[in-house]
């Protein structure tokens, strides 16, 4: 099953709201983005607007995803937010990669600046972030959500050079970021065995252990990852 919330929103943001059929090679992107997206939401503080949103790629997710997202949207919004607040608040469990890595321990600098980097290459400035900081679980997946919907689109506009540019990007991103700090951050949530983050995170299979995998599972007639990306730093 897909995400037929994705397609449409392909459909909006390209400005052309009339019945289409999607490039094969484009929706597995375009799939991912969802997917990243409803992690995003997941791993954010729930309100009404995100829950809007979260039920509505619920309802075309495939199989777990789907049946997490309705689980954690079925519970009061203010009990939400308490559990919320007590696993991932002050004295929870840190869901930023700063937290996992010993280098930061200096300072996040160099951390924030590669992400930074990264964003400012491919135009990233959302107006409402995921985040509070942009090593957050919620803040990354959105990027990599973010960077999905752009090869899909890039593929519906025949811009091949841009699609494979931003191919590249996402799984680079995938490696010297989220592929470092997920399996410890995962590791933390199977010890307190907490549902339903637990269960998306084991959906995710061993895609932040294995270089590729996520684009193999997820987006499988994607453009290859070429051996060098470069991004400004600032």
């Amino acid at each position: 099953m897909g995400f037929p919330g994705a397609e449409r929103t392909m459909k909006v943001e390209s400005g052309k709201t009339e019945d289409r059929i999607l490039r094969p090679q484009s929706r597995p992107w375009l799939e991912t983005a969802a997917k990243w997206r409803l992690l995003s939401l997941l791993f954010q503080l729930p309100t009404r607007e995100s829950r809007r949103e979260l039920n509505r790629l619920a309802d075309g997710s495939p199989g777990e995803w789907g049946a997490v997202a309705k689980e954690w949207i079925r519970i009061p919004l203010k009990g939400a937010e308490a559990e919320f607040h007590r696993l991932f608040g002050p004295g929870g469990i840190p869901a930023t990669e700063s937290a996992y890595d010993p280098n930061a321990l200096a300072g996040r600098g160099p951390l924030l600046a590669d992400i930074a980097g990264f964003h400012e290459a491919f135009a990233y400035r959302p107006k409402a972030p995921a985040a509070a900081v942009p090593d957050h679980l919620a803040a990354e997946a959105d990027f990599l959500s973010y960077l999905a919907f752009k090869v899909a689109f890039a593929m519906e506009g025949e811009s091949g050079e841009e699609a494979r540019v931003t191919a590249d990007a996402y799984e680079l991103f995938l490696e010297q970021h989220l592929r470092t700090w997920l399996p410890a951050f995962q590791e933390r949530i199977e010890r307190l065995g907490l549902a339903p983050w637990l269960r998306v995170l084991r959906a995710l299979g061993d895609a932040a252990s294995k270089p590729g995998a996520l684009a193999a599972t997820w987006a499988s007639d994607a453009p290859k990852p070429r051996s060098e990306v470069r991004v400004p730093r600032v």
